[in-house]
């Protein structure tokens, strides 16, 4: 073996893991923790149907590169009625967040969130196929972000985006 021979030249997405968490990978960071959130789903009208009590927890993974989080609505009497599990990671190649979730306890919708961070605020838009196979537009909106608290927000678009209809609100307080 001559010395002339170098060592084997490290890919980009393996040096971009080895050098660690991004600015961006840290947006998500205000959720980390435990939560108590009340809530507001609303009807096709955009009128309160449901007032309800949740539960949300997130926690990093892969040195913060990846947020956990698990949400969940309680009934009045304590029992979980409805659940949604996410994993959230920052893309460094689409300069966006992409995000991926299933809800254990509701019927089945496939839907690959897209965000960004923009004035204080992380907004995030999908297109999902609902269980009939009608598309469903998606937009959340996390804003006035404080340490103690947030509010969340869900509005959907049945007609390609020309209208949007609030579907869901909440406003979450860290648990102390």
């Amino acid at each position: 073996m001559s010395g002339t021979e170098s060592k084997p030249q490290v890919p980009p997405e393996v040096m971009r893991y080895i050098r660690g968490a991004t600015v961006e990978n840290l947006q998500f960071g205000f959720l980390i923790g435990e939560w108590d959130a009340n809530g507001t789903r609303y009807d096709t009208e955009g009128k309160p149907q449901l007032k309800y009590t949740a539960k949300w927890r997130a926690e990093y993974l892969h040195d913060r590169r990846m947020v956990l989080d698990d949400f969940a609505i309680h009934a009045p009497s304590g029992q979980e009625v409805s659940s949604f599990v996410t994993l959230r990671t920052y893309c460094e190649t689409t300069g966006r967040w992409e995000i991926t979730g299933l809800a254990p306890l509701q019927p089945a919708m496939n839907a690959k969130w897209f965000g960004h961070w923009s004035d204080n605020e992380m907004l995030l838009s999908a297109e999902a196929a609902a269980p009939d196979g009608k598309i469903i537009l998606n937009r959340i909106r996390f804003h006035d972000i404080q340490q103690d608290h947030f509010h969340w927000e869900s509005r959907n678009s049945y007609d390609g985006g020309k209208n949007w209809i609030r579907i869901a609100s909440l406003v979450a307080h860290r648990k102390s």
